[in-house]
């Protein structure tokens, strides 16, 4: 999804878009890179005839009086061509100017940076200095739209120098530049007597090219994703679509988690409504995580495309070219993920918050009252109270929750903090596919008992011989008098030891495609012929579990929907899974490891930046909460985050897993309290090699695809 969420940059975005694709902007950039000559100058003046070049600033000097979230809007669609204009260094110097500069500065300069008639560039890894009379000496680096440009921004430490190209003393020479449409060029000094010192800009400089360069990599690494998927649906080989190869849809799905994670990290940077501490981790995530998401799907894009992505005539090598010189020029990956291991250490973490609309202030008065009350009861009956009263699960409709939207949700999440709420676990969402496609009778008889406890729940999906494809059902009922006789077999079913009911998916009907003759039923656990066996992990625990039917009856008043008609019931249930608004699901945090890697780690740079990396991530794993929950209050439609975090949730809990692991070998090598460690060493996310993040690759790439399911090679 685009960075945009509400309406008004929605409309930009597509304005934005539709003005490229009309004026053949990605004709442009082939014509500058076989070119460097070619004049954009017709392009540059209309785009700023429609005001993209100062809708951040102020309305006195011809701007918008918007920000950065509008700027990053631009970016992104630029990134999708990837355009041949100093979009980003021309407004990150007009913003310092806006910020930083005099009155008569902003006066002189910001007129013709926002009318086009100005661009300019900007170097933020200048090794240049100002001596004591205040001139500037030595090399300003490579500077990002300084050709053609009449003002460069230069880095000076803290500061920002605004330096005329045509001043005395300025020399530009030509780079052989991987991405020659950036406009980059060799910039010297030797005393030159800059048009402003600009005190104390470099961090808001370094900041907003950061996140608009990461807008810019989101839009790419979007465009990228879309090439691939497009060329994965029409090319062939062996007779078939290359996208129904699981290599490539995995490739496919990884893709789009990259774009997504491009997309969430840039959005948070180019947020203005945060501090100045919350806007440089923002800006730090995005720089260790956007630009890498863009190189990545360059890459495979590429990879994807084969033999004719590496020709000239393709597009694919313009963006690897952008891919790689963005993060090169303003990403810093380096020194980002060194400061992000410096923030964590003093407990500094990026705070997530969601302006809630009036009514939110309703729903907390109900809330809080229902929490004394709550307190007020007696233990024993507190369940009971909390059952009726539909706080349990809110979600769900009434009588059972609250028929809770959004912002209810989020409301009732904050202030039940003291409230004991007991966890329905996967029961939660096969009790809410029984309200949903279950016989009054049956809500009647199962509902209730299971929110007080005394049915519990689990989920009888999985087959030995079906890997991730939860369509591929051998376990047979067959019709007898009155209900049905059962034989097969399920495994990988959680908790089943300690449960005595289960949502199963029965074969009933061989002739029919194997998306219509399921059936979906509910077993008693307890019945004869059921046999649960827990399968004991490398742990030494049992969460798993694998069960036998041998010939267990099932009464026709078990069957929950329409005969044949269980993969209906068994998608919701699956659906149901996906359903989130809050925090990220993931029992291991890369903050956790922190104190680890300096305990035991101490000065191993590589253990800091993997530490590092890891909090990156689940910084940006927050953040695509954070868009769900932003889409939810807003009530604009589902996009994919929900379906990305639980995938990246459950890798990341991996990773972070892993690397303490790592870590913790240097504790037990040294005999220094191994102990520490031993949470991680058997804490892998076994799911990897065949579950959940298997399934969740399986079904964002057969959407992403589009392919019918039955050319998807499992």
């Amino acid at each position: 999804m685009p960075l945009a969420l509400t309406d008004d940059h929605l409309a930009i975005a597509e304005v934005v878009r539709s003005f490229l694709s009309e004026h053949k902007a990605r004709t442009l950039t082939r014509n500058v890179l076989d070119h460097p000559d070619t004049d954009i100058s017709e392009l540059w003046r209309q785009m700023a005839g429609l005001g993209w070049l100062g809708l951040h600033l102020p309305e006195q000097f011809g701007g918008d009086n918007y920000g950065l979230p509008e700027l990053a809007i631009v970016a992104e669609e630029l990134g999708r061509i990837p355009a041949a204009v100093p979009f980003i260094s021309t407004v990150v110097a007009s913003a310092a100017i806006a910020a930083h500069g005099a009155p008569e500065l902003q006066t002189q300069w910001l007129p013709s940076l926002i009318d086009g008639t100005t661009s300019a560039g900007v170097a933020l890894s200048a090794a240049a200095t100002l001596d004591a009379t205040g001139r500037l000496t030595g090399l300003g680096g490579p500077a990002v739209g300084a050709a053609g440009a009449q003002l460069i921004a230069v880095r000076i430490g803290a500061d920002v120098a605004l330096v005329r190209s045509d001043a005395r003393g300025v020399a530009t020479a030509d780079v052989a530049a991987l991405d020659p449409t950036l406009g980059v060029r060799a910039v010297t000094f030797d005393a030159v007597v800059p048009e402003a010192l600009l005190e104390g800009a470099a961090a808001e400089l370094v900041r907003s090219s950061r996140a608009l360069g990461a807008a810019e990599a989101a839009g790419g690494a979007r465009a990228c994703l879309e090439m691939a998927v497009e060329y994965s649906k029409v090319r062939e080989q062996f007779g078939r679509a290359i996208g129904s190869f699981q290599a490539v849809k995995h490739h496919a799905a990884n893709m789009l988690v990259s774009a997504e994670l491009a997309v969430a990290t840039a959005w948070d940077a180019a947020r203005d409504d945060v501090d100045a501490t919350q806007a440089e981790l923002a800006a730090q995530t995005a720089a260790v995580v956007a630009f890498d998401s863009y190189v990545t799907n360059a890459e495979m894009n590429l990879q994807i495309h084969g033999g004719i992505g590496f020709t000239w005539e393709h597009d694919c090598h313009l963006f690897m070219r952008r891919a790689q010189s963005l993060r090169a020029f303003f990403a810093d990956s380096d020194t980002a993920r060194d400061r992000l291991f410096a923030a964590a250490q003093t407990g500094a973490r990026r705070n997530y918050s969601v302006e809630l609309p009036a009514e939110a202030d309703t729903f907390r008065t109900a809330a809080r009252q229902f929490v004394a009350d709550y307190s007020a009861t007696a233990d024993a009956d507190r369940r009971a109270f909390l059952v009726d009263s539909g706080y349990m699960v809110p979600h769900w409709r009434t009588p059972f929750g609250l028929g809770a939207g959004p912002v209810q949700q989020l409301v009732i999440d904050e202030e039940f903090g003291s409230v004991d709420v007991p966890n329905l676990g996967i029961g939660g969402w096969v009790l809410l596919t029984i309200t949903e496609h279950g016989s009054e009778e049956q809500v009647e008889r199962w509902i209730r008992p299971s929110l007080m406890g005394d049915l519990v729940w689990c989920q009888l999906f999985s087959e030995p011989g079906a890997g991730s494809d939860a369509a591929a059902v051998s376990t047979r009922g067959i019709r007898v008098d009155g209900g049905w006789r059962v034989t097969g077999q399920k495994v990988w079913t959680s908790n089943a030891q300690n449960c005595n009911r289960g949502l199963a998916t029965i074969r009933t009907n061989r002739d029919a495609p194997k998306h219509k003759g399921i059936t979906a039923m509910v077993i008693d656990m307890a019945a004869a012929g059921v046999t649960v066996r827990p399968l004991r992990e490398i742990s030494g625990d049992a969460v798993f579990n694998e069960i036998f039917f041998d010939d267990v009856f099932v009464p026709d008043a078990d069957v929950v929907g329409a005969v044949d008609n269980g993969w209906t019931v068994a998608r919701a249930t699956m659906g149901n899974e996906r359903i989130s608004i809050g925090g990220m699901n993931s029992s291991r945090s890369a903050f956790d490891l922190v104190d680890l890697a300096l305990t035991f780690a101490p000065g191993d740079g590589a253990a800091v930046r993997s530490v590092a990396e890891l909090l990156a991530t689940e910084q940006a794993i927050r953040v695509l909460n954070l868009r769900h929950v932003v889409r939810a209050v807003s009530g604009a439609g589902p996009g994919p985050e929900g379906s990305v975090t639980k995938l990246l949730s459950a890798e990341h809990s991996q990773h972070v897993s892993e690397l303490g692991m790592r870590i913790g070998k240097v504790a037990t090598a040294t005999g220094v309290a191994p102990e520490v460690a031993y949470d991680y060493l058997f804490g892998r996310a076994l799911t990897i090699a065949g579950g959940t993040s298997e399934i969740n690759r399986n079904v964002i790439a057969e959407r992403l695809l589009g392919l019918p399911r039955e050319q998807i090679a499992r």
